[in-house]
């Protein structure tokens, strides 16, 4: 690895920590074509070398800072498409074409990464911590008693903001009126909160009530009988929020063989500061045959990012421009998003020694200074 940080005036504006794992990519986009992507405001570029490994290096030739993702493979190593220099898949360069030695020092970094399909983890950071942490488990995505599909998403908008909409349910009668149950808007129960070192769990349970229409649809049970819905979920990493949504006919019976389970998983990946990738994957075990109940959930669930992608790029662009030192307020419903945003900083501040105030994500890129 060489000794290059990040690009200069960035790193006063970096919100996420390094030290964590992110979604790169899904399985499915890495294959023998280079994948260029902004990641933690890092070029990064994926392939796989022959055996079907996941290379991940910095995307970047050290000769003329042409993208690599430009070139093209040869064998397990990647040739710039500038000027022909020839990258190995540790990042070593290995020829360079114009002359008989390759120059002291020409390498790349090569990026920690980890293939768990359908999910492609990297890890930007300190490649011996990577070592010592494993990726969230997502065992919903691996088992043969869920069906699941995937979609991705582009905000512009800090990772931060996709983490406390997600945790914050108390938006979902006003940005997604006609998809919420009756519950959200007829008195919703108080979330439970449960927080540890690293993490944050929340739920709340529905007394018995109708079904909206989408998910009496979905599940095929009765529009006309009553059901008790479960939410739950947890911020588990900075990389990776969690939601399950389960439904059955009593309290008794959410935790039963007969319930209904839809987990939701959502990798919440920084490009920048100021813009996110959004990596979703909804399993359900209940009509797992049925191809248009996937496409049923699929325009729901993406109705429901668009709906809330609008919203938070319209803070962040409204705070960007007004809100240069605005102080937020606060109510009992941001307890998970303030104690979410207390385990970044603590992380960030064993990286580096700093602190990350909320203003501080939402106010301008670095080039509106």
């Amino acid at each position: 690895m060489n000794d290059r940080g990040p690009m200069p005036g960035l790193e006063e504006f970096r919100t996420y920590p390094l030290n964590s794992w992110y979604v790169g990519a899904t399985s499915a986009e890495v294959g023998r074509s280079l994948l260029g992507r902004s990641i933690l405001g890092e070029p990064v570029l994926f392939y796989r070398d022959e055996a079907g490994t996941v290379v991940a290096l910095e995307d970047v030739c050290p000769h003329r800072a042409m993208p690599l993702s430009q070139g093209q493979l040869d064998g397990d190593c990647v040739v710039c498409g500038y000027h022909g220099f020839v990258f190995a898949a540790n990042g070593d360069c290995v020829r360079a074409p114009s002359q008989e030695r390759v120059p002291y020092g020409a390498k790349v970094r090569s990026y920690v990464v980890r293939e768990e399909p359908p999910v492609v983890w990297v890890w930007l950071g300190d490649p011996a911590m990577a070592a010592e942490k494993d990726p969230p488990r997502l065992p919903w995505l691996h088992s043969e008693d869920y069906v699941v599909f995937d979609y991705q998403l582009h905000v512009e908008a800090n990772y931060l903001a996709l983490h406390d909409n997600s945790l914050d349910l108390t938006h979902f009668p006003y940005v997604h009126q006609e998809l919420s149950p009756a519950g959200y808007t007829e008195g919703p129960p108080p979330l439970q909160v449960e927080v540890s070192e690293f993490s944050v769990t929340y739920s709340r349970t529905f007394p018995p009530g109708p079904l909206p229409e989408w998910q009496n649809k979905a599940t095929g049970l009765d529009p006309n009988a009553n059901y008790v819905l479960r939410e739950s979920g947890s911020f588990v990493s900075p990389g990776v929020h969690l939601n399950h949504m389960d439904i059955a006919e009593s309290e008794d019976r959410l935790d039963g063989p007969d319930a209904y389970r839809k987990p939701y998983v959502r990798g919440f990946t920084p490009e920048g500061p100021y813009s996110t990738h959004v990596f979703a994957w909804v399993a359900r075990n209940y009509a797992r045959d049925d191809s248009e109940v996937t496409e049923q959930l699929r325009g729901v669930h993406e109705r429901l990012l668009r709906e809330d992608k609008m919203v938070l790029e319209t803070i962040q662009a409204h705070a960007a421009r007004y809100y240069r030192n605005m102080n937020l307020t606060l109510v009992n419903a941001d307890a998970a998003a303030v104690r979410a945003h207390e385990i970044v900083n603590n992380m960030l501040m064993r990286e580096r020694g700093g602190r990350l105030h909320y203003r501080q994500a939402m106010q301008g890129t670095p080039r509106d200074h």
